[in-house]
């Protein structure tokens, strides 16, 4: 033959193709090994959204605090075990991978020497026979029709290019061999009716894979201590070191790394010091071992001409072995990775011991002379390296004896694993789990295979025997994502103390886990058992982010609110809890968030909505609106929709629009009658707000005839002095609420006088009064709180009243107050604005003026404030959209002049029965001289 040419144009592919793969299996070995971690059957954290109460806004009434309360949404994320993931590319790519270094191998087989040739034929027989083309099912069910056709395609051309054309380059001989082998497998796939049988060819050539695996490990048995002596001999060449004594020593260490790594797989003993995992060792043996055949090739006959071939053959095995080792470690076929652990451990203990041996025997009177002495370690002297091998073959018997043949039963299993995870990714669940069942029976070290048949037994809707995998599995090998499942399950139940139970007894198995941890305080927190939920959750939170987003979550729902970490990094989840947290606070949180980037997911994407609007409001509200609009459009169930309009009435109320917020809340109230109550309650509390005590009291009836029955002492003052002092009575004994402690009666039952019965009585009734009266109920409050409140009041809904020394009085009365929150620069800009003086949409204030004027807003958005209502019409030059917005303004407030102008405008455009009917209803809150005051200044 041309050795020459051969390795000119065939070196590439003979050694550089094969090392190259060799790398690249080994990179995605190490990379399963630190990273992938049983990332095949997942374990995700699912949501849930609890509510609690936040205070949306204060209500400052004379010292008194009322709330107006929305509900914010903390998202809870419990982790779940999810159904164990394929990836068809990993299964196929082995495939290919394989089969491309299985054909190059052919190809190696057919330029060895005659007897070693059908040795090579034999083996190639013998590995074709567990390639699982059988179960293409050409010409019946497992006929051996396939197999037979493949041998031929593949013995044939090896054959042919063995007896005729011997005389080719390797190139030429390696695309004959893998155009009729592959052509032939290719053909049998196309004639097979089975599902996908090119993933069945995939997964079914692993066993193959696994048995060249298993050879190339018994290869390098002693590869590490030979390789050691090797580098040792030639350091010590011409120095003459004692390296006996450095060779012994690293044997022993590396022997008793062995044994113990042994030990520790096998379950015998819990050391307290780390050893290496097997996979480490094969890659350093396997690299080791490259440099031994070199000079076992040139001391020892080979089977081949050229050395290049037992090069190749060397590095094919090697990469055949990373890549199968790194399909059975990503799938999560355990029982074929214990399978190789043992392997490979069992022959580096054989065969290092014995190749120690051999050593000492040959050559123990020469290696410390410092000669060349590596030159003839393959030429014993005494011990031949046949026997050498011989008591290796023999050492590992006692090894699978001493092991009870577990190597057995772990390539069964495996064999098992590959044949289900076939059915699987073939959807067919039933044959999938009966086979994933009989392969945890026979080897329970085997996580996925549980797992999959339970959540299959789900899928096949027999949750008893699905309950029953679980607690077997819990009993024999418990393992982290059946535990999650085991307790899910039995949490869907309502059997939440047995989860519980087991959530517990998982975390004295797997201390400190973190999915467990998490779960268990969640649990903890539903059984309404605070302390613990923290305390178990605290332990893992720093670690991760999920539990971190929990645990704000969990001291926000508890109340305890110190120490919550607000700030740093965050993703959606642990930043919607945080904007709770915020809110419950009163504080502000300076998040804020591009809209066109919200979540598709309803739960993230409407919590975060509702708790970033209760927080702040940053952009554009029709923008937000018409979002808001676009999404209530959406197909979705009722109670979605729902949460959405609540949204936007926080949405609109955060930017003052009261008439808004007030005429969605009625529509909401109607269109959903079930939770009507608490929406009354809340239209109550925005009117409480505006000091329309009236309407306020007629939703809190309305809400308690439809479910609404969270009364407070304040809400009783309303009622009272809005005109309804019977209900408020009533709702007093119903209930047992009491009314405020400034609420007392004397011996005849009635209520007594004091400053802030006053100040109610003057705020209850203000936006109907006539300057007279409101101005006489400012004088006659004594305190000066109470007074400097009720002057702000009158500033902000009643400025068009004022003269200028009236304007002037009630802001010194408010700036003179104690605890004074307005300086009179202040109070200035604000009263410029609140008169007319001063453009609303062009008041360029401080920040305290601007958050009640918001002068990039319709200054006609509350109709309570009615010097701007009136300023606004007074601008406008169109007659009937004037009367449009004193209208609309006409249907919240009753502002004397606010009316008078409605009547006014009505009769201009030509609407003269409005006008009559609004002085005919003006005639419930003021009397006839005070309405022909009004006709005589205005109309």
């Amino acid at each position: 033959m041309d050795w020459l040419s051969l390795k000119k144009t065939n070196e590439f592919l003979l050694k550089s193709l094969p090392i190259l793969l060799t790398a690249l299996g080994g990179f995605f070995l190490l990379f399963t090994f630190f990273f992938w971690d049983q990332a095949v059957m997942p374990i995700e954290p699912g949501l849930f959204v609890e509510s609690i109460t936040i205070p949306l806004d204060f209500i400052n009434l004379g010292g008194e605090i009322l709330p107006i309360e929305i509900d914010n949404a903390l998202v809870f994320q419990n982790f779940e075990s999810l159904p164990p993931i394929f990836f068809p590319w990993v299964t196929l790519g082995f495939g290919l991978v394989f089969w491309f270094l299985f054909m190059l191998g052919l190809t190696l087989v057919s330029t060895l020497r005659k007897m070693y040739f059908i040795g090579g034929t034999a083996s190639i027989m013998f590995l074709l026979a567990f390639s699982g083309v059988n179960g293409l099912n050409i010409g019946g069910i497992a006929s051996n029709y396939a197999l037979i056709a493949l041998l031929l395609g593949t013995i044939v051309p090896i054959v042919l290019i063995q007896f005729f054309f011997s005389h080719w380059q390797i190139l030429f001989k390696f695309l004959l061999i893998a155009t009729l082998s592959s052509g032939t497998m290719f053909l049998l796939i196309q004639a097979s009716e089975v599902s996908k049988p090119l993933t069945l060819i995939s997964e079914s050539l692993t066993l193959p894979a696994t048995v060249i695996a298993v050879l190339f490990m018994l290869h390098i048995g002693h590869a590490f201590i030979s390789g050691v002596y090797i580098f040792l001999a030639r350091l010590n060449k011409g120095v003459g070191l004692k390296i006996s004594w450095h060779i012994t020593v690293i044997f022993i260490l590396y022997f008793l790394l062995l044994i113990f790594t042994l030990l520790k797989i096998s379950g015998e003993i819990n050391l307290p010091f780390p050893t290496i995992p097997p996979m480490f060792l094969m890659l350093i043996c396997g690299i080791m071992g490259y440099f031994v055949l070199r000079l076992k090739i040139d001391q020892v006959p080979q089977p081949f001409e050229n050395p290049l071939i037992g090069i190749s053959f060397y590095w094919l095995g090697f990469a055949i072995t990373v890549w199968t080792w790194w399909k059975a470690d990503f799938t999560e076929n355990q029982p074929l990775s214990e399978f190789f652990n043992n392997v490979f451990l069992y022959g580096q203990i054989a065969l290092s011991l014995l190749f120690f041996a051999y050593l000492f025997t040959n050559f123990s009177n020469l290696m410390n002379k410092g000669g060349a002495l590596e030159k003839v370690l393959f030429k014993p002297q005494f011990f031949a390296y046949f026997h050498m091998r011989i008591g290796a073959a023999m050492t590992l018997v006692i090894l699978t004896i001493y092991g009870e043949g577990v190597i057995g039963v772990q390539l069964s299993t495996a064999s098992t694993n590959l044949s289900a995870d076939y059915y699987y990714q073939t959807d067919r669940p039933l044959e999938a789990s009966i086979l994933y069942e009989n392969s945890w029976l026979q080897y329970r070290k085997n996580d996925k295979a549980k797992n999959a048949a339970t959540h299959l037994r789900y899928r096949l809707n027999q949750p008893t025997a699905a309950m029953e995998h679980l607690i077997e599995s819990f009993d024999n090998a418990p393992n982290v994502p059946n535990i999650l499942l085991l307790s899910s399950k039995l949490h869907e139940v309502e059997k939440v103390f047995e989860a519980q139970f087991y959530l517990e007894k998982g975390l004295e198995y797997f201390p400190g886990n973190p999915h467990l941890s998490n779960n268990l305080s969640l649990l903890y927190s539903k059984l309404n058992r605070p302390k613990e939920a923290l305390e178990t959750i605290n332990l893992v939170s720093s670690k991760n982010p999920v539990s971190l987003a929990n645990e704000i979550g969990l001291k926000t729902k508890h109340g305890f609110l110190e120490n919550i970490p607000m700030e740093g990094k965050s993703d959606l989840i642990l930043q919607i809890n945080r904007l709770a947290t915020a809110n419950r606070l009163g504080n502000i949180d300076p998040f804020e968030m591009d809209m066109r980037d919200l979540p598709s997911e309803f739960a993230i994407r409407s919590s975060l909505l509702r708790n970033l609007w209760s927080n702040h409001v940053v952009d554009n509200l029709d923008l937000d609106l018409a979002l808001l609009d676009s999404m209530i459009g959406l197909e979705q169930r009722s109670i979605d929709e729902l949460h959405y309009r609540e949204t936007r009435v926080v949405r609109t109320y955060q930017d003052q629009y009261i008439n808004e917020t007030l005429k969605y809340l009625n529509g909401i109230a109607h269109a959903y009658p079930s939770s009507g109550g608490y929406f009354h309650s809340l239209a109550a509390g925005i009117l409480i707000g505006q000091l329309d005590f009236e309407k306020a009291g007629i939703d809190l009836l309305v809400g308690r005839e439809m479910g609404f029955l969270k009364f407070k002492p304040s809400h009783l003052s309303i009622l009272y002095f809005g005109g309804k002092p019977d209900e408020a009575k009533a709702i007093h004994q119903s209930l047992r609420i009491d009314f405020p402690e400034w609420m007392a009666w004397d011996d005849q039952g009635n209520l007594r006088e004091n400053d802030m019965t006053r100040f109610y009585t003057g705020i209850s009734n203000l936006h109907r009064q006539m300057p007279e009266k409101f101005m006489a109920y400012l004088t006659s409050i004594t305190d000066k709180a109470l007074k400097a409140d009720l002057a702000f009041f009158i500033l902000i809904h009643k400025a068009h009243w004022l003269s200028e020394t009236e304007l002037d009085l009630i802001k010194k009365q408010i700036s003179t107050a104690p605890s004074a929150k307005w300086t009179e620069a202040e109070l200035d800009e604000l009263a410029q604005v609140w008169t007319g003086k001063t453009d609303a949409s062009a008041a360029t204030g401080s920040e305290k003026v601007n958050k009640w004027v918001k002068p990039n807003l319709s200054p006609t958005r509350n109709a309570y404030f009615t010097p701007l209502v009136l300023k606004a019409v007074e601008k406008e030059k169109d007659d009937l959209k004037k009367y449009e917005l004193l209208q609309e303004a006409s249907q919240f407030n009753k502002d004397p002049l606010l009316w008078i102008n409605f009547v006014k405008q009505s009769r201009k455009i030509g609407l003269e029965s409005y006008g009559t009917n609004a002085l005919v209803e003006m005639q419930g809150w003021l009397d006839t001289n005070e309405i022909e005051k009004l006709q005589m200044k205005n109309l």
